[in-house]
């Protein structure tokens, strides 16, 4: 009778009728926003009611649900996709950059960079030592060509055992100390004056050829040689070209034989004498106008082993000696 009744039942055509749940529509009056006006509410529509699932004659056919369990093995299949999805990007999330391929064109080293080791620790400020290179050697040349007192000693005994030669001609007068002070440096006889004004050239005027460059200065400024070098001669108001008191030095400029003449100075104002060795910072005389001169200027004459003179202002501008000099 049990397997009769249960058959009798699987027999039997079961509706299930429709969802029929709509959500509510909530509809709430306000003022209109952005013009300023009174907003008028439009007509509500009629409010459609539902009656209930039991009140509702049934429907005539309805698809048959799926089994219960197919439906169970449906929900157990999505809910292990989403779980194996979740545990992927924990997985990926959580890998150590060691674990990620790095693309061809990355350098494998600056991939695997620890952020760690690229936080600065603080410098102090003041320096423990100083960088030193033995290849690279910065000098000042005013300073290699300045001599110390021990040095002048040293050369100035040189030139005082050996007898003086003769002031013209083109050869030192005093040729073993002359070829111990080669030197490549050379200044103005005004090392401190930014500018020189010339008043007469070097070369042709009227009267005839004029073998220097007159530099016209305040009497009382202090003159230098061009360049480390011996005195050789020493006038006394008795320079016989009409130089007045005046001063001849023999230079060794790069192995050649140069000798400067300052003329026209103060009487009485040369501090240097025949045979004293001089560097660029030895104060010769005071300019002048001693001898033929119409007023206080230097003379300033460079003659060579030719013993021919020559232009002082163009030669130590090729020297790279800026004159920013204006005649």
């Amino acid at each position: 009778m049990r397997d009769a009744a249960s058959r009798t039942a699987e027999s039997l055509e079961v509706n299930v009728a429709e969802d029929t749940f709509v959500a509510p529509r909530i509809e709430v009056d306000a003022p209109a926003l952005g013009n300023g006006g009174q907003h008028v509410p439009a007509p509500r529509p009629a409010i459609r009611r539902i009656q209930p699932a039991a009140m509702r004659a049934p429907v005539a056919s309805s698809p048959a649900r799926a089994p219960r369990g197919a439906r169970r093995l449906a929900r157990k299949i999505t809910a292990g996709a989403s779980l194996l999805f979740i545990g992927s990007l924990v997985v990926v999330t959580s890998l150590p950059a060691q674990a990620v391929p790095v693309r061809d064109d990355l350098d494998p080293v600056i991939a695997q960079l620890d952020p760690e080791t690229q936080s600065l620790a603080p410098v102090s400020a003041e320096p423990t030592a100083l960088l030193a290179r033995d290849d690279i050697v910065v000098r000042d040349p005013v300073e290699v060509a300045r001599a110390a007192p021990d040095e002048l000693a040293a050369l100035q005994s040189v030139a005082d055992s050996e007898p003086a030669g003769s002031s013209y001609g083109g050869e030192p007068a005093f040729p073993r100390v002359w070829s111990m002070l080669e030197t490549d440096y050379v200044q103005t006889p005004f090392p401190s004056l930014a500018q020189l004004p010339i008043s007469s050239p070097f070369g042709y005027r009227s009267g005839g050829f004029h073998g220097g460059t007159d530099i016209p200065l305040p009497a009382g400024q202090e003159i230098r040689p061009i360049a480390n070098g011996v005195v050789s001669e020493v006038w006394q108001g008795n320079n016989p070209g009409g130089g007045g008191y005046a001063v001849f030095i023999d230079h060794n400029i790069n192995g050649q034989f140069v000798q400067s003449w300052y003329a026209h100075m103060v009487p009485g104002s040369i501090r240097v004498e025949v045979g004293q060795v001089v560097d660029i910072t030895t104060v010769i005389g005071e300019v002048g106008s001693s001898g033929r001169s119409t007023g206080p200027h230097l003379h300033l004459e460079m003659k060579n082993s030719d013993y021919v003179s020559f232009d002082p202002v163009l030669w130590l501008q090729t020297r790279e000696t800026n004159l920013e000099s204006g005649y």
